[in-house]
């Protein structure tokens, strides 16, 4: 995936990170693993209110939790618009998918090498297949899943 951001950027789009995960944990993370920029990792996250010279964390998640047609409204929410092209991996992702101009589905086949996941991604199979997004397979198309 180092090499998809980095092609990305080579061709000046700019790139983010959508996940149904923390974004908070994800933006401690982002620059230096994958030289994406903290304000373009979009994430389930509490609710903030400053007061008393303190950020404070609430146990609210404005907008809804980044999952399925959530990830879509947070991108757009985020970012004033709709991706032109998207990469995801699981069922959590076939809104955001179904929503960028190019579609692109890591399918996690490989056991081997990294650890295999069917569950929770046979519906995006099934519809990435009917519907002509390019499927790349890491135990097929992957030389290097992890450079030793």
């Amino acid at each position: 995936m180092l090499e998809l951001f980095d092609l990305l950027n080579d061709y000046q789009y700019r790139v983010f990170v959508c996940s149904g995960g923390g974004r908070d944990f994800m933006r401690v993370i982002s620059e230096e693993t994958w030289g994406i920029y903290k304000e373009n990792v979009i994430g389930s996250a509490s609710e903030y209110e400053y007061k008393n010279n303190a950020l404070i964390r609430l146990d609210k998640i404005p907008g809804g939790v980044t999952l399925g047609p959530g990830k879509v409204e947070h991108i757009y929410a985020r970012t004033g618009r709709l991706p032109i092209f998207a990469s995801g991996n699981g069922d959590v992702d076939i809104e955001m998918l179904e929503s960028a101009k190019f579609r692109l589905f890591i399918n996690h086949d490989d056991n081997e090498r990294e650890y295999a996941y069917k569950g929770g991604a046979e519906k995006l199979l099934k519809i990435a297949k009917e519907n002509d997004y390019t499927i790349v397979s890491m135990k097929n198309d992957w030389k290097d899943i992890f450079k030793r």
